[in-house]
């Protein structure tokens, strides 16, 4: 009897110890989980940045394009009313010219009248 006592004890012992090794077992394995949960979150936050990033990027360049068309546009239609102005010029100062001689003109002939 105190063999099958002995025996039993140290099936319990084994069952304690087996309990005790998959208790550890779990730790280890919810520690290494939760650290490779940590690194891919990382690693989606990285790629989330890097993309983020690229988007960013492609659209100052096209911003930053479509200013310089803009620029370039601005800077046509400046020059086009630059010549037209420079084209005019004399006309208009002979035409200023003209109205004030004219109305000199038509002065002179009212006072001879």
């Amino acid at each position: 009897m105190e063999g099958i006592i002995n025996t039993l004890s140290e099936f319990e012992t084994n069952v304690e110890n087996i309990n005790s090794s998959i208790e550890e077992l779990k730790k280890r394995m919810l520690s290494h989980s939760n650290s490779e949960i940590e690194q891919l979150r990382e690693k989606i936050i990285k790629l989330a940045n890097e993309e983020a990033k690229g988007i960013l990027d492609n659209a100052k360049k096209e911003s930053e394009k479509e200013s310089l068309l803009i620029q370039e546009e601005a800077e046509k239609n400046y020059n086009l009313i630059k010549n037209n102005i420079e084209k005019n010029h004399d006309k208009a100062i002979d035409k200023v010219i003209s109205m004030i001689l004219g109305n000199l003109d038509n002065e002179s002939n009212f006072e001879r009248t």
